[in-house]
């Protein structure tokens, strides 16, 4: 179902070389899912695009020999090595266990692993996963609310914390489910996913007592409206266009949001998550100097998969990391925990 052809061990240098390769190999109905948005495709775009009307301001006389790469969420309830990370992508289409190759980056990275209750398909299962991964790993389980099962759902989230997950998510977009061009693919999506509330917000707070993260935000308002019914964390996203036509770019709102939230004494110290149009290193820097604190990194690893199953998506991982810290190096930043605005300026 995935491949037109054998993926094969390679070394590309930048994530734009695997999204060639990866549509090279991927069969029709996949290559769609992996590459599609919605209707005309105006808010994928903007996506990638938006991040132009930002530029890194270069500094020297620095001396940085070393950029600590390290960072915490969540009072250090989650650690990990670098900023970026996978997000809960849904590997189904691809191929059977898909999943297992992105749980294969605990090998070499300590990051945390985003992943989709919706990736937990054939031998998986949801209360066994985290024991694949090294304890150093930290697994954030996301759940897609749909409306034929929530009570099965929340029963899951209320054992998350007891299967050794360190936090859920809850994506909140897709209400109307996915889209890819002008329809919404049956034989890819077959479930009607729930119409979250903020009284789901607060049922899943009282729930589980692992940090909770509200993914799907693209306004102060929601972030808000987040915060005040149990979250302590927020994913600034728009599904990466799979949602809603002629949208905002995640990058134009990240720094809306971030603005807004630390007006507030109650919502300052929200922990921001952002994913949409990351494709290299110098993107996941705006990002963090525009007020994210980690980013989530997706369609780089469909297609990293798409390629080199094995080592794809660390080979894409060192690609990032590569790219991050020589920017870091570049403008003066010695620490990624603490970039700030000064980073960057409007273009």
């Amino acid at each position: 179902m995935l491949l037109t052809k054998t993926s094969r061990e390679t070394d590309f240098e930048s994530v734009e070389a695997y999204e060639r390769e990866a549509k090279k190999n991927l069969a029709p109905l996949v290559r769609d899912y992996v590459f599609g948005s919605t209707e005309s495709g105006a808010t994928m775009a903007r996506n990638t695009e938006a991040f132009s009307k930002y530029l890194i301001r270069r500094r020297v006389l620095q001396s940085i020999n070393k950029i600590e790469t390290n960072v915490s969420y969540f009072h250090g309830t989650i650690k990990s090595e670098l900023p970026f990370f996978p997000s809960c992508i849904n590997l189904t289409p691809m191929y059977p266990n898909a999943l297992l190759d992105v749980l294969r980056l605990s090998k070499d990275f300590k990051v945390p692993i985003f992943i989709s209750n919706l990736a937990i398909s054939g031998s998986l299962k949801i209360n066994e996963l985290p024991r694949l991964v090294p304890k150093t790993t930290p697994i954030v389980c996301q759940m897609y609310f749909q409306t034929e099962n929530f009570d099965l759902i929340m029963k899951q989230t209320r054992s998350l914390s007891d299967w050794g997950y360190s936090a859920v998510t809850i994506t909140v977009d897709t209400e109307r489910g996915v889209k890819l061009g002008y329809k919404i693919p049956g034989s890819v999506f077959t479930h009607e996913f729930r119409s979250m509330t903020p009284a789901d917000i607060r049922r899943i707070r009282k729930a589980t007592s692992l940090p909770l993260i509200v993914k799907g935000i693209m306004t102060p308002e929601d972030a808000e409206v987040a915060i005040e019914n149990g979250a302590d964390g927020i994913g600034i996203s728009n599904h990466g266009g799979r949602s809603m036509d002629c949208g905002e770019a995640s990058i134009e709102a990240l720094p809306k949001v971030v603005e807004h939230l630390k007006r507030k004494k109650a919502t300052r110290n929200t922990e921001i998550f952002f994913d949409g149009g990351i494709r290299r290193g110098t993107d996941i820097i705006k990002a963090l100097a525009l007020g994210a604190r980690g980013c989530l990194i997706g369609r780089p690893y469909f297609w990293a998969l798409a390629v080199d199953r094995k080592n794809g998506a660390e080979k894409v991982t060192n690609i990032l990391k590569a790219e991050v810290v020589r920017t870091a190096a570049l403008c003066g930043v010695r620490d990624l925990s603490k970039v700030d605005p000064n980073t960057v300026r409007a273009a």
